[in-house]
């Protein structure tokens, strides 16, 4: 009896489920049918524009270099230390002061006259010459090194060469700005009156020092008729082929190179070889320079003795026979004479001693002497 009953529930279970199963709205699958034909391929994309790797943008300022190396140089650039405010305004402030620089660049030249104001002027540092900041990235990537304020061709301003255009190509252009003479030999009056005719000379008589462009140009000198012909406008070799930023800075050694602005000897062999480059004074170069100075303030003294003196190299033995200028007022000096006094403060001033251009210093120096030994 229990297993007829054991049966029929088991029978009921099974009718249920079959009932289920066909009365179900899903339909059961069949088997799956042959495979389609192979769709056309699509056309190719573009190819995007590839981007620009973010470490090295960043790098190009945020390295040792830019944040160990460049300080640390700059500390005993002349820029840092010999560019001070005391004692300076009106134009000096051009080249001077930081606030003077980034006015008067964005003329072009250096003729305005910054006007201070009531805003304290701060010295030469980094941001002078560098624009800076995250807004000049974009003109350091583009090649202007640390986005440099300008490294466009510059015109020379002053009295003599003023207008002229100036290129030295790229970086070394920003240095033109400041290192040029402003006061050209033929740009002091001549006293026609007297006979000789005679030029006024002070203790600031002659050419702005640092002077650098107008000598590796070989321009603006007195260029006294002599034996010695002078070389062609702009063939000097350190004109032709070197620059300011190739020779004065560069990787650091000793305590020069990069923003110190003071020439590593290493660049120098770059082009200069043999067993006379042992110091700038390559083969003897600046001791002959240095010579025909002294050779002609003699020349100066012995006609002028009222009015120059020869260094006696007792505060500094360096500069013994060297030509001391008047120690104050005007004093009348006959025109050729005042042409050789301009010609050895050109050279003196440019504080290379003939190196930035060893032929036009040597023949403006030989010319000044013998156009003087032949005066009485």
């Amino acid at each position: 009896m229990k297993k007829m009953n054991i049966l029929k529930a088991v029978f009921a279970v099974v009718i249920s489920l079959t009932l289920v199963q066909c009365t179900s709205d899903d339909p059961i699958p069949g088997p799956m049918g042959p495979q389609g034909a192979t769709g056309t391929n699509g056309t190719n994309g573009t190819n995007g524009t590839n981007g620009i790797d973010g470490g090295n943008v960043c790098l190009s300022c945020h390295n040792v270099d830019y944040k160990v190396v460049q300080p640390a140089t700059n500390m005993s650039s002349g820029h840092k230390i010999g560019a001070a405010l005391a004692g300076r305004n009106n134009a000096c402030l051009n080249c001077h002061s930081n606030e003077g620089y980034i006015a008067a660049y964005k003329t072009g030249d250096i003729t305005t006259t910054f006007t201070t104001t009531a805003t304290p002027q701060t010295v030469i540092d980094c941001m002078t010459c560098h624009s800076g900041g995250h807004a000049a990235a974009g003109l350091a990537i583009s090649g202007k090194d640390a986005a440099l304020r300008t490294v466009d061709a510059y015109k020379l301003v002053g009295v003599g060469s003023i207008g002229k255009v100036m290129d030295f190509k790229n970086n070394s252009n920003n240095c033109i700005h400041c290192h040029q003479i402003r006061r050209a030999g033929a740009g002091y009056s001549v006293t026609v009156g007297s006979n000789p005719p005679t030029v006024g000379i002070s203790s600031t008589f002659g050419p702005h020092y640092g002077g650098a462009t107008n000598m590796l140009e070989g321009i603006d000198a007195n260029e006294i008729t002599g034996t010695l012909a002078y070389p062609a406008v702009g063939s000097n070799a350190h004109r032709t082929g070197a620059s300011c930023t190739s020779c004065h800075m560069g990787k650091a050694k000793d305590g020069k190179g990069n923003h110190s602005m003071k020439p590593v000897l290493d660049n120098c062999k770059t082009c200069h070889t043999g067993a006379g480059v042992v110091n700038y004074d390559i083969n003897g170069g600046q001791t002959k320079i240095k010579n025909l100075m002294k050779d002609l303030a003699k020349e100066i003294v012995r006609l002028q003795p009222a009015n120059f003196s020869l260094n006696d190299g007792v505060a500094d033995p360096y500069y013994k026979d060297f030509l001391v200028m008047p120690p104050s007022g005007t004093r009348q000096v006959p025109e050729l004479i005042s042409k050789a006094v301009f010609n050895y403060r050109y050279i003196y001033q440019d504080h290379s001693y003939g190196l930035h251009n060893p032929k036009y210093a040597e023949v403006l120096l030989r010319n000044s002497i013998a156009a003087l030994k032949a005066l009485p």
